[in-house]
């Protein structure tokens, strides 16, 4: 907020006499206009009477036309027609600042608007070539289907830092499995027996966290590899080391045998 608080904030009214026109043109003439050189004369305009009303005519300076310019510049219409519309008893005005509002900037009154106007291009050969191309151009679309010669390759490898590739060798290094001691590995394999008669061996490479290699060697001594439908490619364990019992038949008792008759 202290930076809006500084500058002069007083408002030069000198310029409140002076009458302005407010005038809308067309973008292709505005982009003329706002990149023309400071000084740079941009048109001229003759001012006449045609029985009693007062008919205003542009025509653009010679020197805002580009000579390498594209066929739609190339057709610019060089002259205009303001159509004079009043002020419709708006009371509008124009302003200027001048200045950096940091350090203080002026602002000044250029003058009152007097008469609305609406720069049209006259009608001519000029200005149809250049409807046309503007349709052209804008009807084009924006994205065009190339058929290619060769196979564009997408992918581009970039080398990774020092920092990534420490990353990755010591996460590689943590994913390695510790080798357990044999025993130790039929103990662990005999306790998840315990909870279930089959495994397969992602299972129990998960519950051990040995490698496969070294698991499958132990289970060769200790387990049997199902082939048949049921638990094909499953693990269970060898009968001398199966501790799941068959369940016992329950006897009935007479009192629930029923008696024939």
């Amino acid at each position: 907020m202290g930076d809006l608080d500084t500058g002069d904030k007083t408002l030069d009214l000198s310029g409140a006499k002076h009458d302005v026109w407010l005038v809308k043109v067309p973008k292709y003439l505005a982009t003329k206009w706002l990149n023309a050189p400071d000084g740079c004369p941009v048109g001229k305009l003759r001012i006449s009477k045609n029985a009693g009303r007062t008919e205003v005519m542009y025509s653009m300076n010679s020197n805002l036309r580009d000579p390498n310019a594209t066929s739609a510049d190339a057709n610019l219409s060089t002259d205009h027609k303001f159509a004079l519309q009043g002020s419709g008893g708006q009371c509008l005005s124009v302003f200027s600042t001048t200045g950096n509002p940091k350090v203080g900037e002026k602002r000044c009154m250029e003058g009152r608007v007097v008469q609305k106007v609406d720069c049209r291009p006259v009608v001519s050969k000029n200005y149809m070539q250049l409807k046309k191309a503007q349709m052209i151009e804008a009807s084009r679309p924006k994205r065009i289907t190339k058929q290619l010669s060769s196979v564009v390759r997408t992918y581009k490898p970039v080398d990774i830092t020092k920092e990534e590739r420490e990353y990755k060798i010591n996460k590689k290094k943590a994913d390695k499995s510790v080798r357990m001691e044999r025993d130790e590995l039929q103990s662990a394999l005999f306790k998840a027996f315990e909870k279930h008669q089959y495994y397969n061996i992602k299972d129990l490479k998960d519950i051990t966290a040995q490698p496969i290699t070294f698991l499958k060697e132990v289970l060769k001594e200790i387990g049997l590899y199902n082939n048949h439908t049921g638990h094909r490619h499953m693990w269970e364990l060898k009968p001398e080391y199966r501790h799941h019992s068959k369940p016992e038949p329950t006897q009935q008792s007479d009192s629930d045998m029923a008696e024939s008759p």
